[in-house]
Order: C-alpha cells, then sequence, then structure tokens
C-alpha cells in the first residue's frame, strides 16, 4: 500500500507544479530565486551562504520533446518505446517487492522511480514534451546548472539514490 501511495503523490504532485507553472510561466524565461539571500551576509556563515546561493533553485519553463538534457528528442517513439519498457520494468520489480510482505528500500526506490517516470511518461504521451520548471544556474557542475527539471525527476533520482545504497 505505501508503494501506491508514494507513486500516486509523485504523480499528483508533479501534476499540480506542472499546470501550475504552466498558467503562470508560459511565455516567461525565468522567475526569482526560492531562497533570496539578505545583503548584509555574515562572515561566519559567508561560506555556507555561498553554497547556499549556488543550490539556491530559479523557476524557469522548459518544455523538453526529449529525455534528460533533451536525449532523443527527434525521436519521439524511440523514446516513449524506451520509457514505456523501463516503467514496465520497474512495475514489474515493484510488484515482486510487494509480495514480500514488508517495505524495503529497493520497494520505495522502484516506487520512486515508477512515480517520476510515468508522471514524466503521461506528460509525453498527452502533450509529446514534459515540462520542467526548476534550475539551479548557479550550480557548480556546469553540465547541471543548464539543466531544468521537475519534481518527477527529484523522485526518479531519489529512487537511484535507494536502489544503490540498498542492503543487498
Amino acid at each position: 500500500m505505501i508503494y501506491f501511495i508514494i507513486v500516486t503523490l509523485i504523480i499528483a504532485g508533479d501534476k499540480f507544479l506542472k499546470e501550475y507553472f504552466r498558467s503562470s510561466l508560459r511565455g516567461k524565461h525565468r522567475k526569482e530565486h526560492f531562497n533570496q539571500s539578505g545583503e548584509g551576509i555574515n562572515r561566519v556563515n559567508a561560506m555556507q551562504d555561498g553554497w547556499r546561493r549556488k543550490l539556491s533553485p530559479r523557476i524557469e519553463f522548459l518544455e523538453n520533446k526529449g529525455g534528460a538534457s533533451g536525449i532523443l528528442s527527434s525521436h519521439p517513439k524511440i523514446l516513449k518505446g524506451i520509457s514505456g519498457a523501463m516503467l514496465c520494468f520497474c512495475a514489474f520489480v515493484l510488484g515482486k517487492e510487494r509480495q514480500k510482505g514488508r517495505v524495503s528500500i529497493a520497494g520505495i526506490g522502484y516506487a520512486l522511480l515508477l512515480g517520476g517516470g510515468l508522471s514524466n511518461f503521461i506528460d509525453r504521451m498527452k502533450k509529446g514534451s514534459v515540462t520542467d520548471y526548476i534550475r539551479f544556474p548557479e550550480f557548480p557542475v556546469k553540465k547541471i546548472s543548464n539543466l531544468v527539471f521537475n519534481m518527477s525527476d527529484f523522485a526518479i533520482f531519489a529512487g537511484i539514490f535507494c536502489l544503490l545504497f540498498r542492503k543487498k
């Protein structure tokens, strides 16, 4: 039951945020930081504040026709096929985890992957693109600072993290 709740909350939460940002940011490129820091920075907190600024997200609107970082954007049928196959695999493994009768880190990981992947897949099937809305422009790794994410992407990252660090 907990796995179903995780999947449902991710899909519902991401759908809400995507609709909100689609309606409020369409045509706008950038909005303010979530965490605006004040002018006077205390020297003791300067290093911490520097990292806070680097990790502070910006709200940006992007309709991504491809996968992560736009991969396969010119091959939507292949992307949909790969996504669908991976979702089926996650659902199958999650079903196996559920049969064990206990909650596991692996099960939570697959639920996060399934919820995030399914939310993006629904977007891709309905609109031909996925709405992304969070960017970290000051992130120290340039490749990451250029990407725009959504809640589902973070669920997928968290799912991968759970699977990498689960007990075997």
